[in-house]
């Protein structure tokens, strides 16, 4: 039977100017959206403070592979539980060397390298540069006139249709 061996290549972060000591989410296709979810918000909301006593202004989950969906999904989530946060997204490819050793003595492994989707997002609560490409601006969370008039508008349409 065939022994393997992945590896990544650490790629440095796509997105330029970043803290060294920034919060650095890794999100696999086997990590739990639930764990990462409580750590990163519990961090960005106070709850949890670093050494200097201060919470975290910035974030930022990286996912290669069949992590990415699960990477922006996390990062979806973040932004409703935590208001405010601007946003830069990148994509990108990580290159994967995967070593597959044999199981004879002495016979020749077989070496592979594969290029897998990567993205890496950057969450702020500190104004970004919106000229930067892959920026998003906070969400706006809608008030209560605005829930009403959209219910309004819905039920005339409906009364409409009779």
């Amino acid at each position: 039977m065939w022994h393997y061996n992945g590896t990544a290549d650490s790629i440095p972060y796509p997105i330029l100017g970043l803290a060294a000591d920034i919060l650095h989410m890794r999100v696999k296709g086997g990590s739990k959206i639930r764990s990462l979810l409580q750590f990163a918000a519990a961090r960005m909301q106070g709850e949890v403070r670093n050494p200097n006593g201060m919470s975290l202004r910035q974030v930022v989950f990286t996912g290669s592979g069949r992590g990415v969906t699960k990477t922006i999904t996390c990062v979806e989530i973040l932004k409703r539980k935590v208001e405010g946060l601007h946003q830069v997204s990148k994509l990108y490819y990580n290159t994967v060397k995967e070593v597959w050793k044999s199981p004879q003595p002495g016979a020749p492994g077989i070496t592979m390298e594969r290029r897998v989707p990567a993205i890496c997002i950057y969450l702020s609560k500190d104004p970004l540069d919106p000229q930067e490409p892959g920026y998003q601006p906070p969400q706006i969370s809608p008030g209560v006139g605005d829930r009403w008039s959209t219910v309004c508008r819905f039920m005339s349409q409906l009364i409409y249709r009779i």
